[in-house]
């Protein structure tokens, strides 16, 4: 995490300063600033029309019943794209606009998952399932289950009746 840190406040500013250095030398200084007036413009635009996309594919989710976890982690990768769209310079605006291309956003959505599941530990629920898997340790199985956290008493028994009377109709 600090290496994350140390490279988006320290290391960023310092490519975005040397590619506005670079590029105002190349075509001036007040068509450097207008292009990245513009990218942010533009980018805002574009940002806008995204996330109004992507809600309306949300409502449609929610209103067919599924739970709308794709339009929501696109909308996160919308408003970083608009973040790096607002942030001055060409390396971000450059990132910004690759995360408004559903492809990518899709490829790193997976990547993202991938690497959430494979840094889960194996064993973190392993013991709970094998337990509850095993026929031979009821009891075990019944403290050992997360939403159970105290054993269940086997002699209640909880039921419903009717009474059925042959003689009455309406029984």
């Amino acid at each position: 995490m600090s290496l994350l840190l140390l490279v988006f406040f320290i290391l960023l500013p310092i490519i975005e300063i040397t590619l506005l250095i670079d590029i105002g030398s190349t075509i001036g200084a007040g068509a450097t600033i207008l292009l990245i007036i513009t990218t942010a413009v533009v980018g805002v635009g574009l940002v806008r029309h995204q996330g109004f996309s992507i809600l309306q594919d949300a409502q449609g989710q929610i209103n067919a019943g599924q739970p709308p976890a794709k339009a929501l982690a696109h909308g996160i990768f919308v408003l970083l794209a608009g973040l790096m769209l607002i942030i001055p310079g060409f390396l971000t605006d450059g990132i910004g606009f690759l995360l408004l291309l559903p492809p990518v956003r899709s490829l790193l959505l997976e990547f993202v998952i991938g690497s959430i599941v494979t840094n889960l530990t194996p064993n973190m629920f392993s013991a709970w399932f094998y337990a509850s898997a095993s026929p031979q340790n009821k009891d075990a199985q019944k403290r050992t289950n997360p939403l159970n956290p105290k054993p269940a008493n086997d002699d209640v028994i909880d039921a419903n009746h009717i009474v059925i009377d042959k003689n009455d109709p309406e029984s």
